[in-house]
C-alpha cells in the first residue's frame, strides 16, 4: 500500500475543514486526474481476503417437484418465502410459479446470506396449503425440493409391528399359558383335582398333626365355622409327601400355624381354609382351590409361598407371595382379592379370573392377565412384566419404585389398561387401549403404541414409537371428534418415531432438554397435530420424514433451535386423513373444487435492501458509509401463466445524505433490455430541480434511471443547501426520506423473474456530474461495472484497483469497497463514526471473507442514526 506523508494528510485536513465538516466527504478537484491514495480508514495492514465480493446476498437455483394427486389435470401453486408463512402473517413470497406432475418449477432467486432456511408453500388445486422448510446451502447453489416423502418402505410382512413382537425384540419373553394346546390339559380343573378318597385311613395319630408319606387325609364336612379343624399338619418322613383334602373348615389362626411340610392341599367345593392372624403355606407345599372352595384370611397376612391353582377364591386382608418362584394360576371362575395389599415377589401369575387389591405389588414377577385385574387403588410393577389380554383397571397410580427401565407393560390387541396416573420407569407396548388421566415416564422406558393411547390431562415420555397408533384425549360426542391431549411435556431428550398413519393430537406440546428427534417413517403419512408447540430448551429439535405437522409454534424459533423439514400446515388445514387402529382420528381438509391458480400471480419481495456509499472514490473516505444511503423498500411484480413478468413495481427511498458536495442517485437494470419495456412510469416525492418525468437515460446499453442529480435538494434541502441530512443525531435538518416508485410493464414472455433479482439491480451514487471534458463519476456496489456514461479513467488511481480486463470493479488494493448493499432495514453509522467501531462484528465478517458474523448488521453500539 502506498501512503502519503502524515504531515501532508494533516495539511489536507486542515485546508479542507473550511469547505466541509467531514474531511472524508469533501471532493477535491485537484485529485483528478492523478489522485494519490489516502490512509486506510481501518488501519494500516487491514485488508479483505482475495475473492471476497462484499456480498450479503446468496444466489440460489430452485428445482421443485410436487406429488401430483390430479394426474396433471391441474396446476399447483408454488411460493417461496424467507420466513414461515404459517407463523409470519406478513410474509410475502420472493418467488412464485406453477407446476404439476409433468414438470418441475425451476427458478433462480437471491436471498440474504444470513437466511438459513427457505420455506416453500404448496397450494394444491383444491386450495389446500402445505409448507416445507429447507436449509440454504452455505454458498448458495442448487436446491432440489421434492414436496413429498421419498423414503423407502421397509415394512416387513407378518406381525412384526405389534406390541407383542416389539416386546420380544426388547427381551421380554411371554410365558406359555393354557390357551396353547400343549399346555391346556395342565390347567383343566376337571383333570387336575383328584377324587377324594372314601375314608381318611391315611391319617396316623403319631405326634399330633403328622402324616405318613403317601397318606391322603380328609378334613371333612363335619368341621364347620363353629367347630373347625385346627391342627398343623406335617409329613413324618423327611422326604415324603402327603395329600390333604379340605371339605370342611381348616382354621390356621393359632400361633405358629405355618405349613412347612410337603403337602399337596386341595380345597374342595364348599371347603375353606380360614385364619384371623398371619398364616403361611410355604414353598414345599402345593395349593389347589376347586370352584366353590376358598381361603379366607382376615386380620393378618396370608403368606403364599407355593405354586397354586385357584379355581375358587382367596379373600384376605393381605396376600403375600414372596417365597421362592411359585406359579400362581387363577382360573376362569377363580379370584384373589386382598382388601389392603396383594404382594407378588419373584412369581409367575396366570390370571383367567379376577385379581384385585387395595395396593397390588409385582416385584420381579411375570403376569399374564387374560381376564380382570381390577378394583385396585395403586399398582407397582417394579422389575416386572405384565402381559395383558384383558382389563387392568386402577384408581390411583401405576408405578415403579426405580428408573432402571426393567419393567414393562404389554397391552395386547383388544386389551385395556385404564386408570388415573402412570408414573415412571417402565416400558409400554400397546396393541389395545390405554386410557389414563396422566402418564409420566420422565427418565427411562420406551413406549411402543400400535393402537390407542387416551390421556385426559398430561403425557410425558422419553422414547416413543407409534405404528398405526394414536395419542389423543377422549372422544367428544358434542364435537364428534377425538379431543387433543391438553399437555404433552418432555423434559428429557426425546426420540419419537411415527409410521403407518400414526398421530399425536395435543393442545400444547412442550419440549425441554434436547437434542430431540421426531421422525416420520415408512407407510402412510403420520401427523403431529398441535394447537401450540413450545421449545424450552437451548438445544436443537428436528422434525422430519414422512410426517405432517399441523398447528402452530409458540414463537419464531431460530434455525439452530428447530429444524423442521416435513410438511407443515395450519391447525385443521391438512389434506391428510389419519386412520389408526381406533378409527379415523383426523378426517383431513377436503378442500374446494379443483382448479388452476388465478393469474397473474402477484409476487412481493418485502426485504428491505439498504445501499450505502462512500463518496470519495477512488480514494478512501472515513468509511461511515452514510454519504448516500438509499433503500429498496419493496419489489412487486405480476407473473403471467407462462412464468414471465407483466408489471414490475419498485418502491425506494433516499434515506440520508452525509456529504457536503453535490451527489446524485441512479439505478442500472442489468437483467432486461429497454426494448422489452412497453411502458415506464416514475413517481417521486422528493424535491427535484429536474421536472422532467423519470425515464431511461439515453446512450446506455442497459436501462438506467437517474432518480436525482442533487440528493440534498431531492431529500428536502433548499437549493444549494449542502447540509447533512439524517446522519447527525437530533439535528434540526433531519427529515423524512424522499420516496420514489418505478413501474415498468414488460412485453409478455420477454422478462423472467430471475431477471429482476436484487443482483440484477445496480443502485449507484453519482459524486460528480459530467462536464464537457469528462464523464460523470459513479460509485457502484463492489463488483458492479459503471454505466456507459460513467468515468473509468479513475480506475487504478488513489486506492482503487478496478480493472475492466479482470472485470473487477470498485474494489481497492486492500480489497475494500466504496459501496455495499445490506439486506435489511440498516441503521447506518452517525457522522464521523467508522463502521468498524459502530458494528463490532463488521471486522470479523470482512476478514473471514464473509464466513463468520453474517448478520453483523444486527449488532451495533448505539452510534447509529435512528429514524
Amino acid at each position: 500500500m502506498r501512503l502519503i506523508n502524515r504531515l501532508s494528510v494533516m495539511a489536507t485536513v486542515v485546508s479542507t475543514i473550511f469547505l466541509a465538516s467531514c474531511a472524508g466527504d469533501v471532493y477535491d478537484p485537484s485529485k483528478e486526474p492523478q489522485a494519490p491514495p489516502a490512509e486506510n480508514p481501518f488501519g494500516e495492514g487491514f485488508a479483505a481476503p482475495d475473492g471476497f465480493g462484499w456480498t450479503m446476498i446468496t444466489p440460489v437455483k430452485l428445482n421443485i417437484e410436487v406429488k401430483d394427486d390430479f394426474n396433471g389435470q391441474y396446476k399447483y401453486l408454488i411460493e417461496v418465502f424467507t420466513t414461515n408463512p404459517l407463523h409470519d402473517k406478513n410474509a410475502t413470497p420472493i418467488a412464485a410459479g406453477v407446476t404439476n406432475g409433468n414438470t418441475s418449477y425451476i427458478t433462480e432467486i437471491n436471498v440474504p446470506t444470513a437466511i438459513e432456511k427457505l420455506y416453500i408453500r404448496q397450494t394444491d388445486p383444491k386450495q389446500r396449503k402445505e409448507v416445507y422448510a429447507r436449509t440454504v446451502p452455505e454458498n448458495g447453489g442448487s436446491m432440489n425440493f421434492k414436496l413429498y416423502y421419498t423414503g423407502v418402505d421397509t415394512r416387513a410382512t407378518g406381525n412384526t409391528g405389534s406390541a407383542f413382537e416389539a416386546a420380544k425384540r426388547a427381551g421380554f419373553i411371554e410365558p406359555s399359558h393354557k390357551d396353547s394346546e400343549d399346555i391346556k390339559p395342565l390347567y383343566d380343573e376337571t383333570k387336575i383335582i383328584p377324587e377324594v378318597p372314601a375314608v381318611s385311613d391315611g391319617y396316623v395319630q403319631y405326634n399330633p398333626g403328622a402324616l405318613n408319606a403317601g397318606a391322603k387325609f380328609i378334613i371333612g364336612t363335619e368341621y364347620t365355622d363353629d367347630v373347625p379343624f385346627k391342627d398343623n399338619i406335617r409329613v413324618h418322613e423327611s422326604s415324603g409327601r402327603a395329600t390333604v383334602f379340605v371339605q370342611g373348615v381348616w382354621d390356621l389362626s393359632a400361633s405358629g400355624k405355618k405349613l412347612a411340610s410337603r403337602l399337596d392341599i386341595y380345597v374342595m367345593n364348599g371347603g375353606k381354609i380360614i385364619g384371623s392372624k398371619d398364616i403361611t403355606i410355604d414353598a414345599q407345599n402345593t395349593l389347589t382351590i376347586q370352584s366353590g372352595g376358598s381361603v379366607e384370611s382376615q386380620g393378618g397376612i396370608f403368606y403364599l409361598g407355593c405354586p397354586a391353582k385357584i379355581y375358587g377364591s382367596i379373600n384376605a386382608t393381605n396376600v403375600k407371595v414372596n417365597i421362592g418362584t411359585p406359579e400362581i394360576y387363577i382360573g376362569e371362575n377363580g379370584s384373589i382379592k386382598a382388601t389392603e395389599t396383594g404382594y407378588f415377589n419373584s412369581a409367575q401369575v396366570f390370571n383367567y379370573g379376577v385379581l384385585s387389591a387395595g395396593k397390588l405389588e409385582f416385584i420381579k414377577t411375570t403376569v399374564l392377565n387374560k381376564s380382570y385385574i381390577e378394583d385396585c387403588e395403586d399398582i407397582l410393577i417394579n422389575g416386572s412384566q405384565i402381559f395383558n389380554y384383558g382389563d387392568v383397571k386402577f384408581n390411583g397410580t401405576l408405578a415403579t419404585n426405580n428408573n432402571t427401565g426393567t419393567a414393562s407393560f404389554i397391552n395386547h390387541y383388544q386389551a385395556t389398561l385404564a386408570g388415573s396416573t402412570w408414573n415412571n420407569g417402565a416400558s409400554v407396548y400397546n396393541d389395545g387401549l390405554v386410557q389414563l388421566t396422566d402418564f409420566y415416564n420422565t427418565a427411562v422406558g420406551e413406549i411402543y403404541n400400535s393402537c390407542a393411547f387416551i390421556i385426559r390431562n398430561e403425557f410425558t415420555f422419553v422414547n416413543l414409537i407409534l405404528d398405526n397408533g394414536s395419542i389423543t384425549s377422549n372422544w367428544s360426542q358434542t364435537e364428534n371428534e377425538w379431543l387433543p391431549v391438553p399437555t404433552i411435556t418432555c423434559n428429557q431428550k426425546v426420540d419419537i418415531k411415527m409410521k403407518n398413519s400414526s398421530i399425536i393430537k395435543v393442545d400444547n406440546f412442550i419440549l425441554g432438554n434436547s437434542p430431540n428427534s421426531i421422525v416420520g417413517e415408512q407407510g402412510e403419512i403420520s401427523m403431529i397435530k398441535a394447537h401450540k408447540f413450545t421449545l424450552n430448551s437451548n438445544g436443537k429439535t428436528s422434525i422430519s420424514g414422512n410426517l405432517v405437522f399441523e398447528g402452530k409454534f409458540a414463537e419464531n424459533y431460530p434455525s439452530w433451535k428447530l429444524n423442521i423439514t416435513c410438511a407443515t400446515t395450519g391447525y385443521d388445514e391438512s389434506k391428510h386423513s389419519i386412520e389408526s387402529c381406533s378409527g379415523i382420528i383426523n378426517g383431513g381438509n377436503e378442500g374446494g373444487d379443483p382448479s388452476d391458480p388465478e393469474f397473474p400471480i402477484i409476487v412481493e419481495d418485502a426485504t428491505n435492501y439498504t445501499f450505502a456509499f462512500e463518496d470519495n472514490w477512488p480514494t478512501y473516505g472515513d468509511f461511515d458509509l452514510n454519504d448516500i444511503v438509499a433503500t429498496i423498500d419493496k419489489v412487486t411484480f405480476a407473473q403471467h401463466e407462462d412464468g414471465s413478468v407483466g408489471t414490475y413495481t419498485l418502491n425506494g427511498t433516499l434515506q440520508a445524505v452525509g456529504a457536503s458536495k453535490k451527489l446524485g442517485l441512479g439505478i442500472q437494470f442489468l437483467g432486461f433490455a429497454a426494448s422489452n419495456v412497453v411502458e415506464l412510469k416514475g413517481i417521486v416525492e422528493g424535491v427535484t430541480s429536474n421536472s422532467t418525468p423519470l425515464g431511461f437515460e439515453a446512450n446506455q446499453s442497459n436501462p438506467v434511471i437517474i432518480i436525482c442529480n442533487d440528493a440534498h435538494r431531492f431529500i428536502g434541502n433548499s437549493e444549494n443547501d449542502r447540509s447533512y441530512v439524517n446522519t447527525l443525531a437530533n439535528n434540526s435538518n433531519n427529515k423524512n426520506g424522499a420516496k420514489f416508485e418505478i413501474s415498468i410493464e414488460f412485453r409478455k414472455g420477454a422478462v423472467q423473474p430471475k431477471d429482476l433479482n436484487i443482483n440484477q439491480l445496480d443502485v449507484f451514487a453519482i459524486s460528480k456530474e459530467a462536464d464537457t471534458k469528462t464523464k460523470r463519476i459513479e460509485i457502484h456496489v463492489a463488483g458492479h461495472a459503471p454505466t456507459d456514461l460513467g468515468n473509468t479513467k479513475l480506475f487504478g488511481q488513489g486506492n482503487d484497483q478496478s480493472s475492466v480486463e479482470e472485470q473487477r470493479y470498485y474494489l481497492s488494493s486492500e480489497n475494500l469497497a466504496w459501496g455495499i448493499v445490506i439486506p435489511t432495514d440498516f441503521a447506518w453509522p452517525l457522522e464521523y463514526k467508522n463502521i468498524k467501531d459502530v458494528y463490532t462484528d463488521f471486522v470479523s465478517w470482512v476478514t473471514t471473507g464473509g464466513k463468520e458474523n453474517k448478520d453483523w448488521y444486527n449488532n451495533h453500539n448505539g452510534q447509529v442514526f435512528k429514524k
